[in-house]
């Protein structure tokens, strides 16, 4: 065999592997809420991605709880967040159609409202429901 034909024939094998790597590379979802709303202050939320239960959880202030997930074309993390005794707050916490919170996305709940880490700023995103 002809030694150009045959580098030839180990880049173009080289180049499929490669391809197919970055095809098979996995992009993972992380979501971060954190409580900044006050001593003896905790969060009752509960979140669904999808179908899937999330479970309830119970964020006590300065605590954050987080999960990691397979980001897929469908994926969605809706979630509910109330203090006890208030009305729910109902807010999709990742929307793989949505422009920002693309792989890391960050939620800060304080006495001003609920926050969410996009492009490097916090934004006001929802009020308390009264």
């Amino acid at each position: 065999m002809d030694l150009t034909l045959l580098r030839k024939f180990q880049a173009f094998i080289l180049i499929i592997l490669n391809v197919s790597l970055c095809a098979s590379a996995v992009a993972y979802v992380h979501v971060h809420m954190t409580n900044d709303l006050g001593h003896d202050t905790i969060i009752y939320l509960h979140c669904l991605r999808g179908a899937m239960e999330m479970g309830h959880q119970q964020i006590p202030y300065k605590w954050t709880c987080q999960w990691k997930f397979k980001q897929t074309s469908a994926s969605t993390l809706l979630c509910d967040a109330n203090l006890q005794g208030a009305k729910e707050l109902q807010f999709l916490a990742f929307n793989e159609s949505a422009e920002s919170c693309r792989s890391n996305c960050g939620w800060n709940f304080t006495q001003h409202g609920v926050f969410q880490y996009d492009k490097g700023e916090w934004k006001f995103r929802y009020n308390w429901p009264h």
